[in-house]
């Protein structure tokens, strides 16, 4: 028998869980669209409610890096909100005024022609320096790949405290052979250590 909707849908979210708890944050992107597909084309026969939905969306959306692919953030946020908006039930824990507000911090973060790092720091608390790279389209377009490549690269190294030492170097690497000049947090916080 074939699984349901629903039941594909917590087997994708339960793989990303699982990349996110081995580091691998970056392997969930592929995996989200495919559950945001699954999400939208539920037959009406299995009897999903809009809330049901709305709760599927935010699932997703806790195992992204909302700064790595905040376009496509936006898209499951929007999505997370529409079902939110048409559901007749009642949520304990999700509200129409927190999507509102991941959208517009995420709409101010993908426009960085109006809304300098600085500003946008100061506004939603980002205390640590970051390239202005990773705002861009571009970032989003080639970090999933870049980040395989790098996966491939240290599949030897051990993920934990310090891991950031190796996988910082060789993602600057991997993104210039793309074109896409990067600093990375080390370079831009020199005063900051991390582990």
């Amino acid at each position: 028998m074939a699984k349901s909707y629903a039941d594909r849908i917590v087997a994708l979210v339960d793989e990303m869980k699982k990349n996110s708890e081995d580091m691998r944050i970056w392997a969930n992107i592929p995996l989200a669209m495919d559950a945001l597909v699954l999400i939208r084309t539920i037959p009406d026969e299995e009897e999903e409610t809009p809330l049901g939905k709305a709760y599927a969306c935010n699932a997703v959306l806790e195992q992204l890096s909302e700064y790595d692919v905040p376009r496509q953030c936006l898209l499951i946020l929007r999505m997370e909100l529409d079902y939110l908006r048409a559901s007749d039930e009642e949520s304990d824990w999700l509200k129409e005024e927190d999507i509102l507000a991941d959208i517009e911090k995420l709409e101010a973060y993908t426009d960085p022609d109006n809304i300098s790092n600085e500003e946008f720091s100061k506004k939603y608390g980002r205390m640590l320096k970051f390239d202005p790279i990773e705002r861009t389209s571009l970032w989003e377009d080639n970090i999933y790949k870049a980040e395989l490549e790098v996966d491939k690269m240290l599949k030897d190294v051990p993920r934990g405290m310090g891991f950031c030492h190796a996988h910082w170097p060789a993602l600057k690497r991997v993104l210039a052979r793309r074109g896409i000049p990067w600093k990375s947090p080390t370079e831009l916080n020199p005063r900051v250590l991390f582990d």
